[in-house]
């Protein structure tokens, strides 16, 4: 049967935020969405993500909350008329599932095809076993590695290869990362469960190569063959500590030119032999002894990496991939930066800066979990930062965890460990580790002998050893000028500075700015490098004398974004600060954004008029609000950024949203939202919660609403400011009663936007900014789903408790209720 051209296209979501996987791959999925709705096509998006932005986009595209299943997705297709499904921006969620619609063989039945990778690579990738004859078709070394059905050979092939061997479920039913078995006995232990995970009852068991330098490389590839490096970056831990935990530095540090050239090449070839359109991110193990590699991972889709690598190069990985799916080539997709007509897509980008991925953990809510770093990952997000050496990529990064979350950096206090908790802390990796190594170093432990402890390139220690140098000249030398401007250059902060000389961060910065004349200068992020001219909206700070940033010009608005993933603090925060700066352009702002979450959804191209990939500290801030001198500072809620600015007679308009959650674990069974806008109140409508606290959207009843409108009226009498409130409410003994009454909370914003089809978001930046917003009431969706939480107590390995408090929520889900 001859194929058409595809005009029904399902796009499949990567499902709600988990440790793993944060918004990249949303921010993937709005990219191709906005690029595709250009065409004449009808659009579809899938995802149980309740945080999803999808629903707010301004452009044709059916959204479809779904549990995302093989039964689910099939009837999808059937009911849509699906011709193409996209399985690129679902991260591993989605290539499962279109390997399994194959193996079922309903795309086959309805003539559906796959776009951006085919299904014999998705085949082939889900099975390593058939993976490694692929690669060595193209005659690259493979790990030795074989698929299972039983523990007796299981254990036969890990004697042959010998301990320590890496085992993975095959078609996993959940997310699994591959786990390290150091002896027999570990192995009979860790293939029981992961027996069960897996759909074909099959488990890849693999040599295990820890202790390796990990480097990942992201490729480009379209329809005629054209392909591209885009980006390669160097894990700080060698393998044994899963790459999601670990430092990266992009470009690569330590490798030769040798060891780089013949990485690139294997990627190349990769993209090549899959036949793929699109990103592909390729993790090689390096021997460090001779230089010679493994191939640990193949993703053709987008994941954190390639999210990355965009913010690292400026290079806009998502919207050219796009234009690959559309059927253009690289040599035909302009970049929208460059100012040469004959510089097109088709340009390997080039870095004059160094950028780096910061692990963030949120260990300090989840006291029992175990904080050691291994082939399982923990970390709950990142953050980025940028610098012209090492190593102020590196004091940017530890400074861009900001306070709240600074003590969960360092599980334990480094200063005050003995020497055999020290070693054993540096022997056995574990979060903050940067924190343990610097500390090292202070007590005089030499290069030679941390990289053999832990494995790390010896590159790494004189980077840390130069910063500890740095570190007792600023401590000898209170308010000296030399020293000051030595340190700001390689990446130290006003309040770390302030430390070492045991003064106040504001002394320092006076000192800096007044006597020292030590400014920041902001350079600008793009591929190129400078070699061609290119119009670029991002920027970060270093500490030299050009300056590449240019003041916005305009009625402008620094919005302050919400950084790395939390707990509590996460994709819904995200959605929340989207939808603010939409709104914000609505209403005639210059948006200025500063961010420094890599995964950030924010940080698309073409979203904010200007960005600013810095940490979220008091000087940066003050830095940019001198540098571009906005009309108005607007954040979401009060958090401890807000409050120290505040401090600083900065004014910053606060959105009154709860940033941590509603009221927690009471008993109740409605919930009415209601906005209060100069004394007056409107009721937008009515959810209930059921035994499970999840939300699902009822049509108000006359009887209940004739019980719910004088209690809201009672509620409005208390609210003095304006703003979205939700009202919980008790049913007892059938009287309704008002438990509280509290803005609307961050966590929930998304869903009771969707709910109510309301731009939550939009009108309480709206009321923030204006004092008032026009209210349109709308039905309320109806459909058999509801909204839950998902926490990340088994990655953590953790017992999930009976009714965990919200404010540890990870994500939001919808539930089919059928």
């Amino acid at each position: 049967m001859a194929r058409s051209r595809a005009k029904n296209i399902l796009i499949i979501g990567a499902g709600p935020t988990q440790i793993g996987r944060d918004t990249e791959s949303e921010a993937a999925a709005v990219q191709i969405i906005k690029n595709f709705a250009e065409t004449d096509r009808n659009l579809f998006y899938v995802t149980s993500d309740a945080n999803s932005v999808i629903p707010r986009l301004d452009v044709d595209v059916k959204f479809i909350e779904a549990e995302l299943t093989v039964n689910s997705l099939i009837q999808i297709l059937r009911e849509n008329e699906i011709d193409v499904i996209l399985p690129v921006a679902g991260n591993t969620v989605a290539l499962q599932l279109s390997e399994q619609l194959n193996e079922s063989g309903i795309l086959k039945e309805l003539n559906v095809r796959t776009m951006g990778v085919t299904t014999t690579t998705i085949h082939n990738i889900n099975n390593p076993e058939l993976m490694n004859r692929v690669l060595k078709h193209i005659k690259e070394p493979t790990i030795p590695t074989t698929v299972v059905e039983n523990v007796t050979d299981a254990l036969r092939f890990a004697k042959r290869v010998g301990f320590p061997v890496l085992i993975k479920p095959i078609a996993s039913l959940t997310k699994t990362n591959r786990i390290k078995c150091d002896n027999e006995h570990q192995l009979m232990e860790m293939l029981e469960s992961a027996f069960k995970v897996s759909i074909t009852n099959q488990v890849a068991v693999e040599k295990s190569v820890v202790g390796y330098k990990e480097i990942e490389m992201i490729v480009i590839r379209d329809a005629e063959g054209s392909k591209l490096l885009i980006n390669g970056g160097e894990n700080f831990n060698p393998i044994g500590v899963h790459s999601g935990d670990s430092i990266i530095f992009s470009p690569t540090q330590t490798l030769t030119d040798v060891e780089f050239q013949s990485l690139r090449t294997a990627a190349l070839k990769i993209a090549e032999i899959l036949k793929i359109k699109g990103v592909c991110h390729v993790q090689f193990a390096l021997d460090p002894t001779d230089g010679k590699h493994f191939i640990t991972r193949i993703n053709p889709f987008f994941d954190r990496s390639s999210a990355f690598a965009a913010r690292a190069t400026g290079y806009p990985i998502a919207n050219v991939v796009a234009k690959i799916l559309m059927g253009q080539n690289l040599r035909e997709i302009k970049l929208s930066g460059v100012q040469r007509h004959d510089s097109l897509a088709l340009i390997e980008p080039v870095m004059d800066h160094i950028a780096v991925r910061f692990p963030t953990w949120s260990f300090a809510s989840f006291k029992n979990a175990n904080q050691q770093l291994n082939t399982r990952m923990k970390s709950t997000g990142s953050v980025m930062a940028f610098g012209r050496s090492a190593e102020e990529a590196l004091q940017k990064a530890i400074r861009s965890v900001d306070s709240t979350t600074a003590a969960e950096q360092a599980a334990l206090d480094e200063s005050q460990l003995s020497e055999a908790q020290l070693i054993n802390v540096l022997i056995h990796p574990r979060a903050g580790e940067a924190y343990y190594l610097l500390e090292a170093i202070r007590r005089g432990y030499t290069v030679d002998e941390l990289a053999k402890m832990t494995h790390i390139d010896a590159f790494y220690f004189y980077k840390l050893r130069h910063l500890v140098k740095l570190e007792r000249r600023l401590r000898d030398n209170r308010f000296d000028m030399a020293a000051l401007q030595e340190a700001k250059y390689f990446g130290f902060g006003d309040t770390q500075i302030a430390h070492l000389w045991q003064v106040r961060s504001d002394e320092v910065r006076d000192f800096r700015i007044k006597k020292a004349h030590v400014f920041a200068t902001y350079k600008g992020v793009e591929p190129t490098a400078g070699e061609f001219p290119y119009l670029t909206n991002t920027y970060y700070s270093t500490f030299e004398d050009e300056d590449e940033a240019v003041r916005t010009t305009g009625k402008k608005i620094l919005v302050l974004g919400t950084a790395n993933s939390q707990v509590g603090t996460n994709s819904a925060a995200e959605y929340t600060t989207f939808q603010t700066i939409q709104r914000c352009q609505k209403l005639g702002y210059k948006v200025i954004l500063i961010n420094n979450n890599p995964n950030a959804l924010t940080l698309i191209p073409d979203l904010a008029d200007k960005i600013y990939l810095e940490p979220l500290t008091v000087e940066n801030c003050l830095n940019i609000i001198h540098q571009e001198k906005p009309d108005k500072i607007i954040a979401q809620g009060k958090w401890e950024i807000v409050t120290q600015l505040v401090l600083r007679n900065v004014q910053v308009e606060q959105l009154p949203v709860s940033r941590t959650t509603r009221s927690e674990n009471i008993e109740a069974d409605y919930m009415g939202v209601i906005s209060s806008i100069n004394g007056s109140i409107n009721l937008f409508g009515v959810v209930g919660i059921d035994e499970d606290n999840m939300f699902i959207p009822i049509e108000v009843s006359e009887a209940l609403k004739v019980k719910v409108d004088p209690l809201i009226k009672n509620a409005s009498q208390h609210i003095t400011n304006n703003g979205i409130y939700s009202v919980i409410i008790k049913e007892n003994m059938h009287q309704l009663q008002i438990v509280s009454v509290v803005p609307l909370a961050v966590q929930d914003l998304p869903f009771l936007s969707f709910a109510f089809d309301q731009d939550f978001a939009g009108i309480i930046t709206e009321i923030t900014l204006n004092g008032s917003s026009k209210i349109e009431n709308h039905p309320i969706i109806q459909g058999d789903y509801r909204y839950s939480h998902v926490y990340p107590y088994t990655q953590f390995g953790l017992k999930k408790p009976q009714n965990p408090p919200f404010s540890l929520a990870i994500g939001a889900e919808f539930q089919s209720i059928k």
